[in-house]
């Protein structure tokens, strides 16, 4: 089952794509939220991603190295950051040492540059 992000928008919302049902839409950040761990605290590892036409029948799992979808995803996590307050280059740093501690050195594809300018 996979349900991930193809593009952004300058609302910072994610258009997305669901490839068992072929469904495609809009979320918001708010609609992507963290995985939960044991203690019901957020997981900043995990995000999940319901299918976006609302259909209820696939959710995806994302980690934070981006799994088969590493850019987006990966700035995914940086818009979901930026969206609960977070500075975009803190968001940005944050999430590229969360890459980087479980995914390895050269693993982030994030284009930094382009991405500040998109968060202004």
């Amino acid at each position: 089952m996979s349900v991930y992000p193809t593009s952004f928008n300058t609302d910072n919302s994610a258009n997305a794509v669901c490839d068992e049902m072929g469904h495609t839409g809009t979320l918001t950040m708010d609609q992507i939220p963290y995985a939960k761990n044991f203690d019901d605290t957020d997981n900043k590892n995990s995000l999940l991603m319901d299918c976006p036409d609302g259909c209820g029948e696939v959710t995806s799992t994302h980690p934070v190295g981006g799994g088969s979808h590493p850019a987006t995803v990966q700035e995914m996590f940086v818009r979901k950051e930026v969206s609960l307050g977070v500075p975009p280059q803190q968001a940005i740093d944050d999430v590229k040492a969360r890459v980087e501690a479980t995914d390895g050195p050269g693993r982030w594809q994030v284009d930094e540059e382009k991405l500040l300018q998109e968060l202004g």
